[in-house]
């Protein structure tokens, strides 16, 4: 029989870019592929991009220059880039790293086979970086084998944005704003629920904004969490990335009225000064943003929040950023994920002609101060849960080692807990929802003990909270 060749992607980037390797792994499968566990093993090297920051950009081109002995050690070998940097840079990317064979974007996914069989054909470096139309979009069905999938599942919903957010380059690399057909997304879930996904995260550059379904009063993702909520055997729903302007009251409700709804919200404000934000075009107040939050926190007390943080946008001055440090005080987020703006090509900031004039100290000073104080508010919003006893997904091994279980609360706090003493039953825990009393924290996780059986859960039943027990 015919040796399988061998591929290894490696993945820079969002969620979105977790999705795309997953269905290049099962398209590349298809035409003989096996998944490989490090580049010295493959046949067929992948890098698969991220543009949003140019530290992320850097990465890819560092990765790619590692490569460079084993690839000439390995004449065969074949290196490709792609993801949202092939998409921004096109043929220039081949310029700068001589040792990739040809590049492609996003679009382009369905198209590797014959973009494989275009170089070996030829042996001559191209760039694909071709975008659909919106009407001639199709969306790719996930083909996951049993083994594939986890207990935590993505799904996408839409690819593509219509804000324009001027320091953000996704429109100019993912295109125009397309959403899923309903029945797909409910179908993929059942799919990857049969297979033994427990929770499913539904992705997009921003789901709030998704129009597919056309319901009277235009709120399809509200209408879409309902469909998916009914899917039998989920236990866990999630979304990501919301987007303030388009979170509605319905979306918020939902929080409280869904059987699989968990209680965490992402929702990005980038900023805590009005000013800055008009200048990101974000188009919401600092104040509508707040109103939004306590209106989904009054029907979800035990909402955890999460949120992006750009420091030093241009014109950002030291008052302005001080109403983000007061944001952060006033929220009290669970966990932020905090950035220094740089300038990012092909995007609004630089055609409206937006210095960047903040010093690199400075936002380096600004960075630092904000994950200081974010520190703090989250060891204080993860000792709430010290001596309570919570619901727990089991995802698996704990990072931690010492033979411990790890799982995540419906907040998406993640817990480690103690080893049962047989290893074959913490085998059989994993997937499981049971209960675990807190009793400890760490920097970013919760520590926990096992106190009882795994929770029976009547999958199709009437709303039932999968939040804290006690």
């Amino acid at each position: 029989m015919e040796k399988k060749r061998r591929v290894y992607i490696q993945n820079f980037g969002c969620q979105m870019n977790d999705y795309d390797v997953e269905r290049m792994v099962e398209i590349l499968r298809a035409q003989g592929y096996a998944a490989c566990a490090s580049a010295e093993e493959a046949d067929l090297v992948v890098l698969n991009s991220c543009a949003i920051r140019e530290k992320s950009e850097h990465k890819v081109q560092s990765a790619a220059g590692r490569l460079k002995e084993l690839k000439a050690a390995r004449p065969g070998m074949v290196l490709a880039i792609a993801g949202c940097v092939a998409q921004q840079e096109g043929a220039r990317l081949l310029k700068r790293v001589p040792t990739a064979d040809f590049t492609f974007g996003p679009d382009q996914i369905p198209a590797l086979p014959s973009l494989l069989a275009r170089f070996s054909d030829g042996r001559r470096r191209f760039s694909a970086t071709d975008v659909i139309d919106v009407e001639d979009y199709a969306f790719l069905d996930a083909d996951p084998e049993p083994g594939d999938v986890k207990v935590t599942a993505l799904v996408t919903i839409q690819k593509g944005c219509d804000n324009h957010c001027a320091y953000c380059i996704v429109p100019h690399t993912r295109g125009r704003e397309v959403s899923r057909p309903a029945d797909e997304v409910v179908a993929e879930v059942a799919r990857f629920v049969a297979l033994g996904a427990r929770e499913v995260t539904l992705i997009g550059q921003n789901v709030n904004s998704y129009h597919a379904i056309g319901t009277p009063d235009g709120d399809d993702f509200a209408e879409l969490l309902r469909r998916v909520d009914a899917v039998p055997g989920l236990v866990r729903l999630r979304y990501t990335t919301s987007h303030p302007k388009d979170f509605t009251e319905k979306v918020a409700e939902a929080h409280r009225d869904l059987r699989t709804m968990t209680s965490w919200l992402h929702l990005p404000v980038q900023s805590g000064s009005t000013r800055t934000l008009r200048r990101m075009v974000r188009g919401y107040t600092r104040e509508e943003y707040l109103r939004k939050l306590e209106h989904a926190r009054r029907l979800s007390p035990e909402l955890s929040l999460s949120t992006d943080i750009i420091v030093g946008y241009p014109g950002e001055t030291d008052a302005e950023f001080d109403e983000t440090l007061s944001l952060l005080a006033e929220v009290e987020y669970d966990n932020i994920y905090s950035f220094g703006y740089s300038e990012r090509p092909d995007t609004p900031a630089l055609k409206l002609k937006l210095k960047d004039d903040v010093p690199a100290e400075v936002k380096d000073a600004r960075l630092q101060q904000v994950q200081a104080l974010q520190r703090e508010i989250t060891a204080r919003r993860l000792g709430r849960f010290v001596g309570r006893t919570a619901e727990v997904l089991v995802e698996g091994a704990s990072r931690s080692g010492a033979g411990q279980l790890c799982g995540r609360l419906s907040g998406n706090e993640m817990v480690n807990f103690g080893e049962p003493a047989d290893p074959s039953r913490a085998r059989a825990l994993v997937g499981q929802l049971i209960p675990v009393r807190i009793t400890a924290t760490r920097a970013h996780t919760l520590v926990g003990e096992l106190t009882g059986a795994p929770i029976a859960l009547a999958l199709a039943s009437p709303p039932r909270r999968l939040k804290v027990v006690a």
